[in-house]
């Protein structure tokens, strides 16, 4: 997809993805995972959404949650969702493989099913890739194994700010609180500057492609604003640190959906 095609098509979509944001938006829990399949979906190609609809059982937008779901009954797919980057790492490719499957490499391995495979090899893959291309911009999933991605890692929730949260817990997790709860607190809309910092992302190798794309994600995790790092981390969740970290939630999304879009088109499009 060149760039004057990947920013027409964003552009188109910007209206519609700054309403998906304003309204319940919970990131890359199960609203999330929709809206970014959704945004994708708005910016493939004509004849990239004909051959996804001919071979989906319904909107992928309805089913991006669906690697998530099958987790009880397929708990050999659980680490196929992250992969645990220890402190200062920088570079994902530094970071070695567990034998028991990483979002890196599950991802890479339904990539290439999604273009190659079998018509119901290829439907599951068309599934799995809008999922994890989702879990893997949400930073805590390339967070450290000591804290499991950020989930035993956990700020006191105030009850004025869990009021507004919508959240009875006394604590919330770090994990939690990149997967739904900075999309969930206030949102004034102001999305649109994002969109010119979008890149068209390079697909003549999508391996190389997601390494690069997994390095960025790192980035985010080590901004001295997440407080992720030991020796900044929080004791307490407050308004500052939802509003202060939004944009770069916002961003992530934006990047998933238009990555996710460039991956469709690889594996489905025969235009260039």
């Amino acid at each position: 997809m060149s760039m004057g095609l990947l920013k027409k098509s964003v552009f188109s979509a910007a209206a519609a993805f700054t309403a998906l944001l304003c309204g319940s938006a919970q990131a890359w829990w199960e609203d999330g995972h929709q809206k970014v399949c959704e945004l994708a979906m708005a910016q493939v190609q004509p004849e990239t959404g004909a051959a996804l609809a001919n071979l989906l059982e319904g909107p992928l937008g309805n089913q991006c949650s669906w690697a998530d779901d099958i987790k009880g009954k397929r708990p050999d797919t659980r680490s196929w969702h992250y992969l645990n980057a220890p402190p200062d790492t920088r570079r994902i490719s530094a970071v070695p493989r567990p034998e028991g499957g990483d979002i890196i490499s599950a991802l890479s391995e339904q990539i290439y099913l999604m273009k190659q495979g079998s018509t119901s090899q290829r439907r599951e893959a068309v599934l799995w890739v809008g999922h994890l291309v989702g879990d893997l911009h949400q930073p805590l999933h390339l967070g450290y194994a000591g804290d499991l991605g950020g989930n035993t890692y956990r700020l006191q929730l105030p009850d004025e700010l869990g009021k507004k949260l919508q959240e009875k817990r006394d604590t919330v997790s770090m994990h939690a609180i990149w997967d739904g709860l900075i999309l969930r607190y206030e949102n004034d809309g102001s999305l649109a500057p994002l969109l010119e910092t979008i890149e068209a992302p390079s697909l003549t190798n999508p391996d190389a492609a997601i390494l690069a794309w997994a390095d960025q994600t790192l980035t985010v995790l080590n901004d001295p604003k997440v407080h992720y790092r030991h020796g900044t981390r929080l004791q307490a969740l407050d308004s500052y640190y939802l509003i202060s970290n939004r944009p770069a939630v916002d961003l992530q999304i934006y990047r998933a959906a238009a990555r996710l879009a460039a991956l469709l088109d690889w594996a489905f499009s025969t235009k260039s």
